[in-house]
Protein backbone atom coordinates (compact mmCIF):
# COMPACT_ATOMS: atom_id res chain seq x y z
CA UNK A 1 0.00 0.00 0.00
CA UNK A 2 2.70 2.49 0.98
CA UNK A 3 4.64 1.84 -2.19
CA UNK A 4 1.54 2.25 -4.35
CA UNK A 5 0.63 5.58 -2.79
CA UNK A 6 4.15 6.95 -2.87
CA UNK A 7 4.57 6.03 -6.53
CA UNK A 8 1.45 8.04 -7.39
CA UNK A 9 2.98 10.98 -5.57
CA UNK A 10 6.20 10.76 -7.58
CA UNK A 11 4.62 10.74 -11.02
CA UNK A 12 2.34 13.74 -11.26
CA UNK A 13 -0.41 13.27 -13.82
CA UNK A 14 -2.04 16.06 -15.75
CA UNK A 15 -5.46 15.39 -14.23
CA UNK A 16 -6.44 16.70 -10.83
CA UNK A 17 -9.59 16.01 -8.79
CA UNK A 18 -10.17 18.15 -5.70
CA UNK A 19 -13.11 17.91 -3.32
CA UNK A 20 -14.53 19.60 -0.27
CA UNK A 21 -16.81 17.82 2.17
CA UNK A 22 -20.42 18.25 1.20
CA UNK A 23 -21.85 20.67 3.74
CA UNK A 24 -24.82 20.07 5.97
CA UNK A 25 -27.27 22.90 5.16
CA UNK A 26 -29.12 22.90 8.48
CA UNK A 27 -27.93 26.26 9.79
CA UNK A 28 -26.40 29.56 8.81
CA UNK A 29 -23.30 29.89 6.67
CA UNK A 30 -20.05 30.37 8.56
CA UNK A 31 -16.33 30.85 7.99
CA UNK A 32 -15.69 27.11 8.13
CA UNK A 33 -17.64 26.63 4.91
CA UNK A 34 -15.69 29.43 3.24
CA UNK A 35 -12.33 28.17 4.56
CA UNK A 36 -12.36 24.66 3.13
CA UNK A 37 -13.90 25.71 -0.16
CA UNK A 38 -11.44 28.57 -0.67
CA UNK A 39 -8.50 26.20 -0.15
CA UNK A 40 -9.91 23.84 -2.78
CA UNK A 41 -10.54 26.72 -5.19
CA UNK A 42 -6.96 27.98 -4.80
CA UNK A 43 -5.60 24.52 -5.55
CA UNK A 44 -7.84 24.24 -8.61
CA UNK A 45 -6.58 27.56 -9.99
CA UNK A 46 -2.96 26.66 -9.25
CA UNK A 47 -3.21 23.25 -10.92
CA UNK A 48 -4.97 24.62 -13.98
CA UNK A 49 -2.14 27.09 -14.43
CA UNK A 50 0.29 24.16 -14.23
CA UNK A 51 -1.46 22.56 -17.21
CA UNK A 52 -3.74 20.13 -15.38
CA UNK A 53 -7.27 19.24 -16.39
CA UNK A 54 -9.15 19.82 -13.15
CA UNK A 55 -12.46 18.76 -11.65
CA UNK A 56 -13.51 20.60 -8.48
CA UNK A 57 -16.44 19.16 -6.51
CA UNK A 58 -18.45 20.64 -3.67
CA UNK A 59 -22.06 20.27 -2.60
CA UNK A 60 -24.61 19.70 0.13
CA UNK A 61 -25.37 16.72 2.38
CA UNK A 62 -29.16 16.74 2.54
CA UNK A 63 -30.46 13.66 4.32
CA UNK A 64 -30.74 12.71 7.97
CA UNK A 65 -32.70 13.28 11.14
CA UNK A 66 -31.40 16.80 11.77
CA UNK A 67 -32.62 18.06 8.38
CA UNK A 68 -36.03 16.50 8.91
CA UNK A 69 -36.35 18.19 12.33
CA UNK A 70 -35.20 21.56 11.01
CA UNK A 71 -37.67 21.47 8.13
CA UNK A 72 -40.49 20.59 10.55
CA UNK A 73 -39.57 23.58 12.74
CA UNK A 74 -40.11 25.85 9.73
CA UNK A 75 -43.28 23.95 8.73
CA UNK A 76 -41.70 23.10 5.37
CA UNK A 77 -40.98 19.92 3.48
CA UNK A 78 -37.33 18.88 3.73
CA UNK A 79 -36.76 19.53 0.01
CA UNK A 80 -38.28 23.03 0.10
CA UNK A 81 -36.26 23.86 3.21
CA UNK A 82 -33.08 22.61 1.54
CA UNK A 83 -33.64 24.47 -1.73
CA UNK A 84 -33.41 27.80 0.13
CA UNK A 85 -30.24 26.78 1.97
CA UNK A 86 -28.54 25.51 -1.18
CA UNK A 87 -29.26 28.82 -2.91
CA UNK A 88 -27.47 30.55 -0.01
CA UNK A 89 -24.42 28.33 -0.47
CA UNK A 90 -24.29 29.00 -4.19
CA UNK A 91 -24.63 32.74 -3.58
CA UNK A 92 -21.68 32.63 -1.17
CA UNK A 93 -19.56 30.67 -3.64
CA UNK A 94 -20.35 33.19 -6.39
CA UNK A 95 -19.38 36.16 -4.22
CA UNK A 96 -16.23 34.40 -3.00
CA UNK A 97 -15.26 33.55 -6.62
CA UNK A 98 -15.37 29.80 -6.01
CA UNK A 99 -14.96 28.20 -9.43
CA UNK A 100 -16.39 24.74 -8.76
CA UNK A 101 -17.16 22.35 -11.61
CA UNK A 102 -20.05 20.52 -10.02
CA UNK A 103 -22.31 21.11 -7.04
CA UNK A 104 -23.77 17.81 -5.92
CA UNK A 105 -26.89 17.46 -3.79
CA UNK A 106 -27.52 14.10 -2.16
CA UNK A 107 -31.18 14.49 -3.09
CA UNK A 108 -30.21 14.42 -6.78
CA UNK A 109 -31.85 11.41 -8.40
CA UNK A 110 -28.66 10.16 -10.05
CA UNK A 111 -26.93 10.16 -6.64
CA UNK A 112 -29.88 8.40 -4.96
CA UNK A 113 -29.92 5.60 -7.54
CA UNK A 114 -26.14 5.19 -7.47
CA UNK A 115 -26.12 4.91 -3.65
CA UNK A 116 -28.77 2.19 -3.84
CA UNK A 117 -26.56 0.31 -6.32
CA UNK A 118 -23.51 0.76 -4.07
CA UNK A 119 -25.49 -0.76 -1.18
CA UNK A 120 -26.52 -3.70 -3.38
CA UNK A 121 -22.91 -4.21 -4.53
CA UNK A 122 -21.65 -4.32 -0.94
CA UNK A 123 -24.42 -6.71 0.04
CA UNK A 124 -23.59 -8.98 -2.91
CA UNK A 125 -19.96 -9.09 -1.75
CA UNK A 126 -21.11 -10.26 1.69
CA UNK A 127 -19.85 -7.09 3.36
CA UNK A 128 -23.25 -6.06 4.78
CA UNK A 129 -25.39 -7.85 7.36
CA UNK A 130 -28.52 -7.04 9.34
CA UNK A 131 -28.49 -6.68 13.12
CA UNK A 132 -29.45 -4.37 15.97
CA UNK A 133 -27.57 -1.34 17.22
CA UNK A 134 -27.75 0.10 20.69
CA UNK A 135 -25.77 3.19 21.58
CA UNK A 136 -25.64 6.93 22.13
CA UNK A 137 -26.52 8.91 19.02
CA UNK A 138 -25.72 12.60 18.41
CA UNK A 139 -28.40 14.05 16.14
CA UNK A 140 -26.30 17.18 15.46
CA UNK A 141 -23.32 15.14 14.22
CA UNK A 142 -25.48 12.38 12.71
CA UNK A 143 -23.22 9.88 14.43
CA UNK A 144 -23.22 7.07 17.00
CA UNK A 145 -20.63 8.11 19.57
CA UNK A 146 -17.77 6.16 21.07
CA UNK A 147 -16.86 6.74 24.76
CA UNK A 148 -13.87 8.84 23.60
CA UNK A 149 -16.26 11.27 21.88
CA UNK A 150 -18.25 12.05 25.04
CA UNK A 151 -17.04 14.56 27.64
CA UNK A 152 -17.28 14.33 31.43
CA UNK A 153 -20.75 15.95 31.40
CA UNK A 154 -22.10 13.28 29.05
CA UNK A 155 -22.20 15.63 26.03
CA UNK A 156 -20.78 15.17 22.55
CA UNK A 157 -17.36 16.84 22.45
CA UNK A 158 -18.06 18.30 19.01
CA UNK A 159 -21.66 19.57 19.21
CA UNK A 160 -21.86 19.93 23.01
CA UNK A 161 -25.34 18.33 22.80
CA UNK A 162 -26.60 15.41 24.88
CA UNK A 163 -26.70 12.26 22.75
CA UNK A 164 -29.84 10.12 22.61
CA UNK A 165 -29.87 6.45 23.56
CA UNK A 166 -31.08 4.49 20.54
CA UNK A 167 -31.85 0.86 19.87
CA UNK A 168 -32.95 -0.10 16.39
CA UNK A 169 -32.59 -2.61 13.61
CA UNK A 170 -29.81 -1.69 11.20
CA UNK A 171 -27.57 -2.97 8.46
CA UNK A 172 -23.86 -3.06 9.30
CA UNK A 173 -20.82 -2.68 7.06
CA UNK A 174 -18.06 -5.13 8.03
CA UNK A 175 -15.45 -2.49 8.83
CA UNK A 176 -13.76 -4.84 11.31
CA UNK A 177 -12.66 -7.03 8.39
CA UNK A 178 -10.39 -4.20 7.22
CA UNK A 179 -8.35 -3.79 10.42
CA UNK A 180 -4.98 -4.57 8.84
CA UNK A 181 -5.74 -2.53 5.72
CA UNK A 182 -6.53 0.62 7.71
CA UNK A 183 -3.55 0.17 10.04
CA UNK A 184 -1.24 -0.09 7.04
CA UNK A 185 -2.89 2.86 5.30
CA UNK A 186 -2.50 5.15 8.31
CA UNK A 187 1.22 4.43 8.38
CA UNK A 188 1.58 6.03 4.91
CA UNK A 189 1.33 9.70 3.96
CA UNK A 190 -2.31 9.29 2.87
CA UNK A 191 -3.59 11.48 5.74
CA UNK A 192 -2.05 14.90 6.38
CA UNK A 193 -0.83 16.39 8.65
CA UNK A 194 1.22 13.55 10.13
CA UNK A 195 -0.04 13.77 13.71
CA UNK A 196 -3.62 13.15 12.61
CA UNK A 197 -2.62 9.60 11.66
CA UNK A 198 -1.44 8.93 15.20
CA UNK A 199 -4.73 10.27 16.56
CA UNK A 200 -6.78 7.97 14.35
CA UNK A 201 -4.62 4.93 15.08
CA UNK A 202 -4.60 5.46 18.84
CA UNK A 203 -8.25 6.45 19.32
CA UNK A 204 -10.12 4.35 16.76
CA UNK A 205 -7.99 1.74 15.01
CA UNK A 206 -5.69 0.12 17.57
CA UNK A 207 -8.57 -0.51 20.06
CA UNK A 208 -10.17 -2.56 17.25
CA UNK A 209 -12.38 -1.37 14.43
CA UNK A 210 -16.11 -1.80 14.97
CA UNK A 211 -18.60 -2.60 12.24
CA UNK A 212 -20.46 0.50 11.06
CA UNK A 213 -24.23 0.97 11.23
CA UNK A 214 -25.20 2.19 7.75
CA UNK A 215 -29.02 2.35 7.84
CA UNK A 216 -31.72 3.83 10.06
CA UNK A 217 -35.38 2.98 10.63
CA UNK A 218 -36.39 5.70 13.12
CA UNK A 219 -36.87 8.32 10.38
CA UNK A 220 -37.53 8.20 6.64
CA UNK A 221 -35.73 11.27 5.26
CA UNK A 222 -33.04 9.38 3.42
CA UNK A 223 -32.36 6.99 0.57
CA UNK A 224 -34.50 3.84 0.96
CA UNK A 225 -32.95 0.39 0.61
CA UNK A 226 -34.45 -1.43 -2.37
CA UNK A 227 -36.39 -4.46 -1.08
CA UNK A 228 -36.31 -3.27 2.57
CA UNK A 229 -37.72 0.25 2.31
CA UNK A 230 -38.21 0.79 6.05
CA UNK A 231 -34.42 1.21 6.14
CA UNK A 232 -32.85 4.40 4.78
CA UNK A 233 -29.14 4.71 4.13
CA UNK A 234 -27.39 6.27 7.10
CA UNK A 235 -26.10 9.71 6.21
CA UNK A 236 -22.39 8.86 6.22
CA UNK A 237 -22.53 6.09 3.61
CA UNK A 238 -24.81 8.37 1.59
CA UNK A 239 -22.49 11.38 1.98
CA UNK A 240 -19.16 9.65 1.38
CA UNK A 241 -20.44 8.13 -1.84
CA UNK A 242 -20.89 11.60 -3.36
CA UNK A 243 -17.22 11.79 -4.37
CA UNK A 244 -17.90 8.87 -6.73
CA UNK A 245 -21.48 9.54 -7.81
CA UNK A 246 -20.68 13.13 -8.81
CA UNK A 247 -18.35 11.68 -11.45
CA UNK A 248 -20.93 9.22 -12.77
CA UNK A 249 -20.15 6.07 -10.78
CA UNK A 250 -22.86 3.42 -11.24
CA UNK A 251 -24.46 5.64 -13.91
CA UNK A 252 -24.84 5.41 -17.68
CA UNK A 253 -22.28 8.10 -18.48
CA UNK A 254 -19.04 7.15 -16.70
CA UNK A 255 -16.78 9.47 -18.73
CA UNK A 256 -15.86 11.75 -15.84
CA UNK A 257 -15.45 8.85 -13.44
CA UNK A 258 -13.11 7.01 -15.78
CA UNK A 259 -11.07 10.18 -16.22
CA UNK A 260 -10.91 11.64 -12.71
CA UNK A 261 -10.89 8.43 -10.66
CA UNK A 262 -8.23 6.85 -12.88
CA UNK A 263 -4.98 5.62 -11.36
CA UNK A 264 -2.98 8.44 -12.96
CA UNK A 265 -5.20 11.25 -11.62
CA UNK A 266 -3.97 13.24 -8.65
CA UNK A 267 -6.81 13.25 -6.10
CA UNK A 268 -6.85 15.67 -3.17
CA UNK A 269 -9.65 15.79 -0.59
CA UNK A 270 -10.05 18.57 1.98
CA UNK A 271 -11.93 17.85 5.24
CA UNK A 272 -12.28 19.45 8.65
CA UNK A 273 -10.77 17.63 11.60
CA UNK A 274 -14.18 16.76 13.10
CA UNK A 275 -14.88 14.34 10.22
CA UNK A 276 -11.43 12.77 9.89
CA UNK A 277 -12.57 9.41 11.26
CA UNK A 278 -15.19 8.97 8.53
CA UNK A 279 -12.82 10.00 5.75
CA UNK A 280 -9.67 8.23 6.96
CA UNK A 281 -11.29 4.96 8.05
CA UNK A 282 -14.79 4.39 6.61
CA UNK A 283 -14.15 6.08 3.27
CA UNK A 284 -11.06 3.95 2.46
CA UNK A 285 -12.99 0.85 3.62
CA UNK A 286 -15.81 1.74 1.22
CA UNK A 287 -13.38 2.22 -1.67
CA UNK A 288 -11.53 -1.00 -0.89
CA UNK A 289 -14.86 -2.85 -0.71
CA UNK A 290 -15.76 -1.56 -4.16
CA UNK A 291 -12.30 -2.43 -5.56
CA UNK A 292 -11.55 1.24 -6.26
CA UNK A 293 -8.33 3.21 -5.85
CA UNK A 294 -7.76 5.60 -2.93
CA UNK A 295 -7.21 9.36 -3.13
CA UNK A 296 -3.57 10.45 -3.05
CA UNK A 297 -4.10 12.79 -0.12
CA UNK A 298 -6.68 13.43 2.56
CA UNK A 299 -5.85 16.84 4.03
CA UNK A 300 -7.53 17.44 7.39
CA UNK A 301 -7.41 21.06 8.49
CA UNK A 302 -8.15 22.45 11.94
CA UNK A 303 -10.97 24.56 13.30
CA UNK A 304 -11.37 28.32 13.11
CA UNK A 305 -11.27 29.64 16.66
CA UNK A 306 -12.50 32.93 18.08
CA UNK A 307 -10.51 33.99 21.14
CA UNK A 308 -9.23 30.40 21.32
CA UNK A 309 -12.80 29.02 21.41
CA UNK A 310 -14.31 27.05 18.53
CA UNK A 311 -16.83 29.13 16.64
CA UNK A 312 -20.35 27.84 17.22
CA UNK A 313 -23.91 29.09 16.95
CA UNK A 314 -24.60 28.27 20.61
CA UNK A 315 -21.78 30.58 21.75
CA UNK A 316 -22.84 33.35 19.40
CA UNK A 317 -19.35 33.81 17.92
CA UNK A 318 -20.06 32.65 14.36
CA UNK A 319 -18.97 35.07 11.63
CA UNK A 320 -21.03 35.28 8.44
CA UNK A 321 -18.55 35.30 5.53
CA UNK A 322 -20.98 37.29 3.39
CA UNK A 323 -20.73 40.20 5.83
CA UNK A 324 -16.94 40.23 5.47
CA UNK A 325 -17.12 39.97 1.67
CA UNK A 326 -19.69 42.77 1.38
CA UNK A 327 -17.63 45.03 3.64
CA UNK A 328 -14.05 44.30 2.56
CA UNK A 329 -14.23 42.34 -0.69
CA UNK A 330 -13.70 38.68 -1.55
CA UNK A 331 -9.92 38.95 -1.82
CA UNK A 332 -9.57 40.19 1.76
CA UNK A 333 -11.38 37.11 3.06
CA UNK A 334 -9.72 34.68 0.63
CA UNK A 335 -6.30 35.96 1.68
CA UNK A 336 -6.99 35.67 5.41
CA UNK A 337 -8.39 32.16 5.10
CA UNK A 338 -5.50 30.95 2.94
CA UNK A 339 -2.64 32.74 4.70
CA UNK A 340 -3.61 33.21 8.33
CA UNK A 341 -5.20 29.80 8.94
CA UNK A 342 -2.50 27.17 8.23
CA UNK A 343 -4.08 23.76 7.68
CA UNK A 344 -1.86 21.86 10.12
CA UNK A 345 -3.38 23.46 13.24
CA UNK A 346 -6.38 25.38 14.54
CA UNK A 347 -6.41 29.03 13.48
CA UNK A 348 -7.84 32.14 15.08
CA UNK A 349 -10.16 34.70 13.58
CA UNK A 350 -10.84 38.04 15.23
CA UNK A 351 -11.44 41.57 14.05
CA UNK A 352 -8.02 42.88 15.15
CA UNK A 353 -6.22 39.91 13.57
CA UNK A 354 -8.12 40.39 10.30
CA UNK A 355 -7.32 44.12 10.19
CA UNK A 356 -3.66 43.60 11.06
CA UNK A 357 -3.18 40.92 8.43
CA UNK A 358 -4.91 42.97 5.73
CA UNK A 359 -3.02 46.17 6.48
CA UNK A 360 0.42 44.62 6.95
CA UNK A 361 0.32 42.07 4.13
CA UNK A 362 -2.02 43.40 1.46
CA UNK A 363 -2.18 47.17 1.97
CA UNK A 364 1.51 47.64 2.81
CA UNK A 365 3.58 44.71 1.58
CA UNK A 366 1.73 44.19 -1.72
CA UNK A 367 -0.44 47.18 -2.59
CA UNK A 368 1.79 49.99 -1.37
CA UNK A 369 4.88 48.34 -2.86
CA UNK A 370 3.27 48.16 -6.31
CA UNK A 371 2.09 51.75 -5.99
CA UNK A 372 5.53 52.90 -4.90
CA UNK A 373 7.27 51.24 -7.84
CA UNK A 374 4.61 52.46 -10.28
CA UNK A 375 5.26 56.01 -9.09
CA UNK A 376 9.03 55.71 -9.46
CA UNK A 377 8.86 54.21 -12.97
CA UNK A 378 6.41 56.93 -13.99
CA UNK A 379 8.47 59.70 -12.43
CA UNK A 380 11.94 58.54 -13.47
CA UNK A 381 11.27 56.74 -16.77
CA UNK A 382 8.01 58.18 -18.12
CA UNK A 383 6.11 55.01 -17.14
CA UNK A 384 8.01 52.54 -19.33
CA UNK A 385 11.30 50.67 -18.92
CA UNK A 386 12.97 49.63 -22.15
CA UNK A 387 15.79 47.25 -21.27
CA UNK A 388 14.20 44.43 -19.28
CA UNK A 389 17.54 42.58 -19.23
CA UNK A 390 19.30 45.29 -17.21
CA UNK A 391 18.79 43.71 -13.80
CA UNK A 392 20.37 43.12 -10.44
CA UNK A 393 21.23 39.45 -10.81
CA UNK A 394 21.19 38.73 -7.07
CA UNK A 395 17.67 40.12 -6.65
CA UNK A 396 16.44 38.46 -9.83
CA UNK A 397 17.80 35.16 -8.52
CA UNK A 398 15.82 35.77 -5.32
CA UNK A 399 12.69 36.08 -7.45
CA UNK A 400 13.51 32.82 -9.24
CA UNK A 401 14.09 31.08 -5.90
CA UNK A 402 10.70 32.38 -4.76
CA UNK A 403 9.00 30.78 -7.78
CA UNK A 404 10.68 27.43 -7.09
CA UNK A 405 9.93 27.46 -3.35
CA UNK A 406 6.33 28.51 -3.95
CA UNK A 407 5.73 25.71 -6.45
CA UNK A 408 7.27 23.10 -4.20
CA UNK A 409 5.04 24.16 -1.30
CA UNK A 410 1.90 24.36 -3.43
CA UNK A 411 2.61 20.93 -4.88
CA UNK A 412 2.60 19.72 -1.27
CA UNK A 413 -0.66 21.63 -0.58
CA UNK A 414 1.06 24.00 1.89
CA UNK A 415 -0.86 27.06 0.79
CA UNK A 416 -0.16 29.31 3.78
CA UNK A 417 3.57 28.63 3.64
CA UNK A 418 3.60 29.27 -0.13
CA UNK A 419 1.98 32.68 0.38
CA UNK A 420 4.55 33.46 3.06
CA UNK A 421 7.35 32.86 0.57
CA UNK A 422 5.78 35.45 -1.75
CA UNK A 423 5.34 37.96 1.06
CA UNK A 424 8.98 37.46 2.05
CA UNK A 425 9.96 38.57 -1.45
CA UNK A 426 7.91 41.74 -0.92
CA UNK A 427 9.77 42.45 2.32
CA UNK A 428 13.08 41.95 0.50
CA UNK A 429 12.01 44.34 -2.28
CA UNK A 430 11.09 47.06 0.21
CA UNK A 431 14.49 46.66 1.83
CA UNK A 432 16.11 46.76 -1.63
CA UNK A 433 14.46 50.13 -2.33
CA UNK A 434 15.74 51.57 0.93
CA UNK A 435 19.26 50.27 0.28
CA UNK A 436 19.49 51.41 -3.37
CA UNK A 437 17.70 54.77 -2.91
CA UNK A 438 16.42 55.28 -6.49
CA UNK A 439 15.66 58.92 -5.73
CA UNK A 440 19.36 59.51 -5.05
CA UNK A 441 20.38 57.68 -8.24
CA UNK A 442 18.02 59.92 -10.22
CA UNK A 443 19.24 63.08 -8.52
CA UNK A 444 22.89 62.23 -9.12
CA UNK A 445 22.37 61.17 -12.75
CA UNK A 446 23.11 57.46 -12.48
CA UNK A 447 20.49 56.54 -15.08
CA UNK A 448 21.76 53.08 -16.00
CA UNK A 449 21.95 52.05 -12.35
CA UNK A 450 18.52 53.57 -11.72
CA UNK A 451 17.07 51.61 -14.62
CA UNK A 452 18.58 48.41 -13.25
CA UNK A 453 16.90 48.95 -9.88
CA UNK A 454 13.52 49.77 -11.44
CA UNK A 455 13.58 46.82 -13.88
CA UNK A 456 14.54 44.50 -11.01
CA UNK A 457 11.63 45.79 -8.93
CA UNK A 458 9.13 45.58 -11.78
CA UNK A 459 10.09 42.03 -12.73
CA UNK A 460 9.93 40.79 -9.14
CA UNK A 461 6.57 42.45 -8.55
CA UNK A 462 5.18 40.70 -11.63
CA UNK A 463 6.45 37.45 -10.10
CA UNK A 464 4.66 38.27 -6.82
CA UNK A 465 1.44 39.10 -8.65
CA UNK A 466 1.54 35.91 -10.69
CA UNK A 467 2.11 33.74 -7.61
CA UNK A 468 -0.71 35.41 -5.65
CA UNK A 469 -3.18 35.15 -8.54
CA UNK A 470 -4.94 31.95 -7.32
CA UNK A 471 -5.71 33.77 -4.05
CA UNK A 472 -6.37 37.38 -5.09
CA UNK A 473 -8.74 36.72 -7.98
CA UNK A 474 -10.48 40.12 -7.90
CA UNK A 475 -7.41 42.32 -7.61
CA UNK A 476 -4.83 40.47 -9.72
CA UNK A 477 -5.92 41.95 -13.10
CA UNK A 478 -5.43 45.48 -11.74
CA UNK A 479 -2.14 44.49 -10.09
CA UNK A 480 -0.81 43.31 -13.48
CA UNK A 481 -2.16 46.48 -15.11
CA UNK A 482 -0.39 48.69 -12.58
CA UNK A 483 2.83 46.93 -13.57
CA UNK A 484 2.23 47.20 -17.32
CA UNK A 485 1.81 43.45 -17.64
CA UNK A 486 -1.91 42.86 -18.05
CA UNK A 487 -1.85 41.83 -21.72
CA UNK A 488 0.58 38.93 -21.26
CA UNK A 489 -0.21 35.27 -20.57
CA UNK A 490 2.39 34.33 -17.98
CA UNK A 491 3.96 31.04 -17.01
CA UNK A 492 6.87 30.23 -14.67
CA UNK A 493 9.39 30.10 -17.51
CA UNK A 494 8.43 33.52 -18.88
CA UNK A 495 8.61 34.89 -15.35
CA UNK A 496 12.21 33.79 -15.13
CA UNK A 497 13.41 34.91 -18.55
CA UNK A 498 11.14 37.81 -19.58
CA UNK A 499 12.21 36.81 -23.06
CA UNK A 500 10.62 38.68 -26.00
CA UNK A 501 8.29 40.55 -23.64
CA UNK A 502 7.59 44.25 -23.95
CA UNK A 503 5.63 45.69 -21.06
CA UNK A 504 3.09 48.46 -21.59
CA UNK A 505 3.42 51.98 -20.31
CA UNK A 506 2.20 52.10 -16.72
CA UNK A 507 -1.21 53.65 -16.08
CA UNK A 508 -1.95 56.21 -13.41
CA UNK A 509 -1.40 54.88 -9.89
CA UNK A 510 -4.37 53.28 -8.21
CA UNK A 511 -4.86 52.18 -4.61
CA UNK A 512 -5.14 48.40 -4.74
CA UNK A 513 -5.84 47.65 -1.07
CA UNK A 514 -7.16 50.55 1.00
CA UNK A 515 -6.03 50.31 4.60
CA UNK A 516 -8.74 49.31 7.06
CA UNK A 517 -9.00 51.84 9.86
CA UNK A 518 -10.93 51.33 13.08
CA UNK A 519 -14.05 49.44 12.15
CA UNK A 520 -17.05 48.91 14.40
CA UNK A 521 -17.89 45.51 12.93
CA UNK A 522 -14.36 44.26 13.65
CA UNK A 523 -13.85 45.78 17.10
CA UNK A 524 -13.64 42.43 18.90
Amino acid sequence: MHQCLSERGKHMSKKFYVTTPIYYPSGQLHLGHAYTTTLADIMKRYKQRQGYEVFFLTGSDEHGQKIAKKAAEFKMSPKAYLDERVDQFKDLWKKLHIDYDYFIRTTDENHVQAVQKIFEALETKGLIYKGHYEGLYCVSCEEFLTPEQIDETGCCKISQNKPEKLTEETYFLKVSAFQDFIEDLLKTDFLKPDYRRSEMLKNFVEPGLKDLSITRTSFDWGIPIIGDEKHVVYVWLDALSNYLTALGYFQTDKTQFEKFWAEDTEILQFVGKEIIRFHSIYWPVLLKSLDLRLPNTLLAHGWIMNKNTKMSKSLGNVIDPLVLINEFGADALRFYLAHDLPTERDGNFSGPLFIESFNVNLANNVGNLISRVNKMITQYSNGKLLNLKNVDLEMIDLGHQTIDKYQKLMDNYQISEAINVVLDLGVALNKYIENEEPWVLDRDGYQEELEKVLVTLQRNLIIMTYLLEPVLVETTPEMFKQLGADKIVWDPEKLKTFSHLHLDKLPERKILFKRIKDHQFLEN
